[in-house]
């Protein structure tokens, strides 16, 4: 209670206090981000899973012992991503280089929220194309979105509700009135660079542009380095024979005819929507179109400049992809009429990382208490590293080789939770049994509470059991010196 004395003053006198707030603990798990819960619950058990594994079986590092048959056996399956770089090196293939005819594109941008960066893209595309070939389809998008867009003169699809990606390139279709479009994320920026619709007219189906990002920091150092390798030298090996796997989201060149007859397959899916974008050109029937190949263009990218976001972007929107796809692969692989470029490396993303995934998260406690096991993988990676950083110019400093070996390891991690994300999504889309796979979003909490503790007690038992049986003695028990004569 408040009381003024006499000179006007003011004095508390009995102040009564408020009442206290009591939130219960239902009310915050109710308001809980499931959809991103699952990503640090999957992290946090690895971390787990790695100390206790250490420290209840190996008792600490164990510096004294060094097995050379397991070295053989254990070190490739760790650096598998390396010895693909070499052979990708080994096999890379010249650029592709044709005409440009923009009077034949219509520029197609899906975007949500992106009023901090869609006016940069537009006066940068606006320097190539005119207005009335640009298309910004908002999906859902509550900021200045659409009020930039208009005031840049261009097309503006306002969707008003959240439909994804996908869907919306698929709106904006119905507006595109020329043979070829070039889809392009909100972030993307061509720079200037050559559109060879050439290419098409060659009868390719689809065009991938060398992908570079515009570098910031260190981490976006080796960023840099991942995206050198991923286009100019993975994309390239398959150029010949125009089995280039994967026409990136940020950036594709195709027909209007194409992207219309995937309206009618594609899932919808925001997540690897790029990956089945290509797949999906790749099972194509239509025998008029070549395949996918790669242009000598580059356009930049914004990459994730903290470790944070780059988690997040590798955990809940790049690899969830991968196994979203995995039926697509498996089609492709036993496809007659797919090419054996393709069938390589669906193959490879399916055996080779998927599967192999599994020895390499329940090794990774062995790779870290055995130092020396640790040494002899990080020296071999760096050392694979080299041949690509070489190949592209060395165009990063050199410690990035120096610290990519981590940067795997990163990767590793970030794809575990990506499989928890992709788990946690697939289980919320059954239970509510929505048609489109991105509409977990909008699923009930109740429904996303029971998906995250499914996901955990899977995760929970696939790490536990090895702690507990120790299904590593499959592989360190055996005498690899005998077997290999070591």
């Amino acid at each position: 209670m408040r009381r003024k004395s006499l000179k006007g003053a003011i004095s508390i006198q009995n102040v009564d206090p408020k009442p206290v707030k009591q939130v219960s603990l239902l009310w915050k798990i109710y308001h809980l981000n499931f959809d991103q819960m699952i990503g640090t619950i999957s992290l946090a058990a690895i971390i787990t899973y790695v100390i206790t594994y250490g420290v209840l079986r190996l008792h600490g590092f164990i510096i004294d012992n060094f097995n050379v048959g397991y070295v053989v056996i254990i070190i490739p399956i760790m650096v598998v991503d390396g010895l693909r770089g070499v052979f990708d090196v080994a096999l890379s293939k010249a650029y592709k280089h044709a005409d440009e005819d923009l009077s034949k594109v219509t520029v197609v941008i899906a975007c949500k929220d992106g009023e901090d960066v869609i006016g940069h893209t537009l006066r940068d595309l606006l320097k190539k194309f005119s207005p009335d070939k640009i298309i910004v389809s908002s999906n859902g998008s509550t900021d200045r979105t659409c009020e930039i867009a208009r005031d840049y003169k261009v097309t503006c699809l306002e969707i008003h509700e959240g439909i994804g990606k996908v869907r919306a390139i698929n709106r904006a279709l119905e507006r595109v009135m020329t043979p070829y479009v070039l889809l392009i994320d909100d972030d993307t920026l061509i720079n200037g660079a050559h559109i060879p619709t050439a290419l098409l007219e060659q009868g390719y189906g689809g065009v991938a542009f060398r992908l570079h990002i515009k570098v910031t920091n260190w981490i976006s150092k080796l960023q840099a380095h991942e995206y050198r390798k991923g286009s100019d030298i993975g994309k390239r090996r398959h150029n010949e024979a125009a089995t280039v796997q994967n026409i990136s989201g940020a950036i594709g060149l195709f027909t209007l005819k194409e992207l219309r007859r995937q309206t009618e397959y594609h899932t919808g899916e925001f997540s690897g929507e790029d990956l089945q974008r290509t797949l999906l050109l790749h099972m194509s029937d239509d025998i008029d179109h070549k395949g996918v190949v790669l242009a000598d263009s580059v356009v930049l990218t914004e990459p994730p400049v903290t470790l944070r976001t780059l988690y997040k972007q590798r955990v809940y929107g790049w690899f969830p992809g991968q196994y979203a796809n995995l039926n697509n692969y498996l089609k492709v692989m036993l496809s007659r009429h797919t090419s054996l470029g393709i069938r390589e490396d669906a193959f490879y993303n399916v055996f080779l990382v998927m599967v192999l995934d599994i020895i390499r998260i329940l090794a990774l406690p062995i790779m870290i208490f055995y130092p020396w096991y640790f040494v002899v993988m990080y020296l071999t990676y760096a050392l694979l590293e080299v041949v690509a950083y070489l190949k592209n110019g060395h165009r990063e400093p050199f410690w990035v080789v120096l610290v990519y070996p981590f940067y795997g390891l990163f990767g590793l991690i970030t794809r575990l939770g990506a499989f928890c994300v992709f788990l946690y999504r697939r289980i919320v889309v059954r239970l509510c049994r929505y048609v489109f796979l991105d509409d977990y979003r909008r699923a009930p909490k109740g429904i996303k509470f029971l998906s995250t503790i499914l996901v955990t007690i899977l995760l929970v038992i696939l790490l536990g059991s090895n702690i507990e049986y120790n299904f590593s003695r499959l592989m360190t028990n055996i005498d690899y010196s005998r077997l290999f004569n070591l």
